[in-house]
């Protein structure tokens, strides 16, 4: 892996090397007044990359390289640097550009190289080379495109973080709806490049296999760490039957739960299918030796695995499911948690024949985010949504049959701890939007 890096990282390099001088010079001071930089840029940008890739390590991982780049291009930028400085760098990319292509570039493509070289290497709205040629015009914000994730806290969050992001920061925004599996596969290959919740342990193997690849970047928290279990059933059930407290008293009890569809097994009304917990859930039936007493549902949507327990709750009627917080419904209902053995990292990685943790929940964003979109970053950084905001948010949509995106504008006009996440300029330009709401 170290040496297929240390080859694609130097490639990279010789090709946009040059493209990328003329955004570090461009940055510089009044470039007809100071000295030229102590130290050459282009050795500056080697020596980057070169200590991105030492000859001791056992692998790198591209948004290293990507880091050390843009950490010398921003000590370049505090470099001063000369008119001819400027002028030759222009020159070398547009040579480089036209050297690849293998003949002439004509006007309108050099200037798209350029433009395009400032915009993408450092996204500042009013960058100029003086005295040069070509003039680059910053091409036009790129759209931020959500994972839009098929349960009530992820689409409140999305659609609160999208309505941020296009009107306090003034990027296009759009998402590509689907559930946990379809969503890794679209953030890793940059398809979308935001995930508002990434749920741990659930997607533990590919989180850390995309962590250590560089092909996701975790860059905040998300909700409050909160519990989740299989193994979920009406406190008022619990009081019915004293002697029904774990998980292991389950096949004593398995009558409770059978159900026409069940085939004389005990229905558990299990997680949405194509989220990381159906597999989990499966396991822990597996690891509990419960295989033969319970039949496993899982559910087309949450609003099916919701309607399954509320339906059931209503009536006093017993019920067996998985559930998780903060919800609406874990917040209204009154619900026991069957006992099962402690969570440990052992026994998750060998056959999960214990109790969820707590869930860690993260941000994530596709590393092409990182240069093309770093006050959207930074913003996401600072992200502060709680478990007491989310079941509210989520209560008030339900009270008010009221859509996601509805719930987020509420949110958004009713509290103001986001204004703690946006920058100021940011803050008014979303005042002004919600003013028209």
């Amino acid at each position: 892996m170290f040496n297929s890096i240390k080859l694609k990282a130097k490639v990279v390099l010789s090709a946009i090397i040059s493209v990328l001088l003329i955004t570090a010079l461009a940055c510089g001071a009044d470039a007809t007044s100071v000295p030229p930089p102590t130290q050459d840029i282009r050795a500056l940008l080697q020596e980057a990359v070169q200590g991105a890739v030492p000859a001791t390590a056992a692998g790198v991982t591209q948004q290293e390289v990507q880091a050390a780049i843009t950490a010398a291009l921003s000590q370049a930028a505090a470099s001063g640097v000369t008119e001819a400085d400027v002028q030759s760098a222009v020159a070398m990319a547009i040579a480089d550009a036209a050297a690849a292509s293998q003949q002439p570039l004509s006007e309108t493509q050099i200037q798209s190289l350029v433009a395009s070289a400032l915009q993408s290497a450092l996204p500042t709205p009013a960058v100029q080379i003086q005295q040069v040629e070509v003039t680059a015009v910053p091409a036009a914000k790129e759209t931020i495109v959500f994972s839009d994730l098929n349960w009530a806290s992820a689409e409140l969050q999305t659609r609160i973080a999208q309505y941020i992001v296009e009107h306090g920061y003034g990027y296009p925004v759009d998402a590509i709806f689907g559930d946990t599996t379809s969503m890794q596969l679209g953030l890793a290959s940059g398809d979308t490049q935001v995930t508002m919740e990434i749920w741990l342990p659930n997607q533990q193997v590919w989180w850390d296999k995309e962590i250590k690849d560089g092909g996701v970047i975790p860059v905040g928290k998300s909700l409050d760490d909160n519990w989740q279990s299989a193994f979920v059933i009406p406190t008022y059930l619990a009081e019915e039957n004293p002697g029904l407290v774990s998980v292991f008293d389950l096949p004593d009890y398995m009558d409770l739960f059978v159900t026409p569809e069940s085939g004389g097994k005990a229905l558990l009304v299990s997680c949405v299918v194509g989220w990381q917990c159906e597999l989990h859930n499966e396991s822990q039936v597996n690891a509990y030796g419960l295989a033969d007493f319970i039949e496993l549902q899982t559910p087309g949507s949450q609003a099916a695995l919701d309607a399954a327990i509320t339906g059931a709750y209503e009536k006093g009627e017993p019920v067996l499911f998985y559930y998780w917080g903060p919800t609406k419904i874990a917040a209204e209902l009154d619900l026991t948690l069957l006992e099962e053995p402690a969570y440990t990292d052992a026994c998750w990685a060998a056959d999960k024949g214990c109790g969820y943790p707590l869930a860690r929940v993260l941000i994530a964003v596709h590393p092409s985010l990182i240069l093309r979109a770093p006050d959207v970053v930074e913003m996401l950084r600072k992200w502060d949504y709680t478990a007491a905001a989310q079941v509210t948010a989520e209560g008030w949509m339900s009270d008010n049959e009221a859509t996601s995106g509805e719930a987020a504008i509420n949110f958004l006009k009713t509290q103001d701890v986001w204004m703690e996440w946006v920058t100021d300029g940011a803050a008014s330009n979303i005042a002004a939007a919600l003013a028209l709401e």
